[in-house]
């Protein structure tokens, strides 16, 4: 089985793709380090180590561009070829975006949190004064968890949209992390997005704090960049 996992299928010059479980590079939440998976990653990519950026994410509505210090930020923004950038996750949606006319790529950390505090749109604006334009964007969705396992308190259901909540008498609300996140790239402009609708507690494929517990330091990488080819590298 391949260790990356296509995530953007339809737009050529852009590799977007997540990796599977036994695939490790996050550090921040208490793993050691693996050389083997940096370097597997640098041989799949052929981008070197000392040109990927990954933001320490805290569930803030963060936005910054690469290389800017990328500690306490969840949504990361790079120009041209030669830069991957990704997020880290094990249920939040991770949500990648590229405009290939201006060369400008997203990656953005979308827990529930980050969500309703804009996070998207923020990601948005600034790539667009980087010259993206939305009816350009194309957005795709990594593992994340489903809406039929995402349940939460009422607390957290009454800050979402009523489209993206699920209300069943008898028991607690659900949310669907991608369907807040659809409707606001849609209100944004952007329709182009692909959801490929994998759940992270569904899948073992994937690493899930609900389902693995919340001691888990492993996390799945999502991640992006501008390749010279006219079809996706993975």
């Amino acid at each position: 089985m391949s260790t990356f996992h296509n995530l953007l299928t339809n737009l050529p010059g852009v590799s977007a793709f997540c990796t599977l479980a036994g695939f490790n590079i996050c550090t921040y939440t208490g793993a050691e380090a693996n050389p083997a998976d940096m370097e597997l990653l640098e041989k799949h990519t052929g981008i070197s180590r000392n040109r990927m950026f990954f933001p320490v994410q805290t569930h803030s509505a963060i936005v910054k561009q690469v290389p800017n210090d990328l500690q306490g930020v969840d949504a990361v923004i790079a120009t041209g070829h030669g830069t991957l950038i990704g997020v880290h996750t094990a249920d939040c949606l991770p949500l990648l975006l590229a405009d290939t006319s201006a060369e400008v790529i997203a990656a953005v950390h979308c827990g529930w949190r980050g969500t309703v505090a804009g996070i998207v749109k923020n990601t948005i604006t600034e790539m667009i004064a980087l010259g993206a334009q939305p009816e350009r964007i194309a957005a795709a969705f990594g593992p994340h968890i489903c809406p039929e396992c995402f349940e939460v308190g009422e607390e957290v259901a009454m800050k979402f949209p009523n489209n993206a909540v699920i209300r069943i008498s008898g028991k607690k609300p659900r949310v669907n992390l991608a369907e807040a996140v659809t409707s606001q790239l849609k209100s944004l402009g952007i329709t182009n997005i692909e959801n490929p609708g994998l759940c992270s507690k569904c899948n073992p494929d994937f690493y899930s704090v609900r389902r693995q517990g919340y001691n888990l330091t492993h996390r799945t990488l999502s991640a992006i960049y501008l390749n010279n080819s006219t079809k996706n590298q993975f």
